[in-house]
């Protein structure tokens, strides 16, 4: 019983400690895989209609999206990962199809 409690004890601290982890890179690049953004901020537009699989940005870059179905939304590309499907950041509803996101650079690339 004391060695069930202890192993469940160890798990939670190792638990806490990656969430602390993960919140705090987090933290530092507003998220791990970009932030929404003001669309004045954009330096380009990018059309998602038909079927767009792919899109390629560089680290930093503020991009607006247009979906298929007319919706906008925009991104600044400043978080941790450099791939992931832009399903995972934008608007509920705004994409019904997978969409990768291909970055170049990153924080440590750039000296940050």
């Amino acid at each position: 019983m004391k060695t069930q409690f202890l192993s469940a004890l160890t798990v939670s601290a190792a638990l806490a400690l990656a969430g602390i982890s993960t919140g705090a890179v987090a933290a530092e690049s507003g998220s791990l895989l970009g932030t929404v953004a003001p669309s004045a901020q954009a330096d380009r537009t990018v059309s998602l209609a038909g079927g767009t699989s792919k899109v390629f940005v560089n680290w930093g870059e503020t991009v607006n999206f247009v979906a298929a179905n007319g919706q906008k939304f925009t991104v600044t590309f400043d978080g941790a990962r450099n791939a992931f499907n832009l399903q995972d950041l934008v608007p509920a509803g705004a994409l019904t199809h997978p969409v990768n996101v291909y970055g170049r650079g990153n924080l440590s690339s750039l000296g940050a």
